[in-house]
């Protein structure tokens, strides 16, 4: 068991890297109507379509895509700064490691709709 900690530290470096990358892929993500092509004239367009792409900017684009992208990268700065922390650390810190990983990215659990 000697050294499993040193390998996983290493592990959730790179993997701080990939979440870096995957937050700032996710950032250019677009649904709405930034994400083309339409009909050059809007009267051209059904009233639903042009309500769906309203939706899709308003909530995908604008709230959901940049909350995405800052979870990813707020994880990933987490991630590495637990790593660096951790990375002379001896097997008994895993323990550690977890707790203050786990305190600083939060609650990821999701309660059940009470509804």
């Amino acid at each position: 068991m000697v050294g499993e900690l040193r390998a996983d530290v290493a592990r959730l470096e790179e993997l701080s890297g990939r979440l870096h990358g995957l937050a700032a892929e996710a950032s250019r993500l677009r649904v709405g109507p930034a994400a083309g092509p339409y009909a050059p004239a809007l009267d051209a367009l059904m009233p639903s379509v042009l309500e769906a792409a309203r939706l899709s900017q308003e909530i995908v684009d604008s709230a959901l895509i940049p909350a995405l992208a800052e979870r990813l990268g707020e994880t990933g700065d987490v991630m590495r700064a637990t790593a660096r922390e951790y990375r002379d650390q001896d097997d008994t810190s895993a323990t550690r490691l977890v707790s203050a990983y786990l305190s600083a990215t939060g609650d990821w659990r999701v309660d059940e709709d009470p509804a």
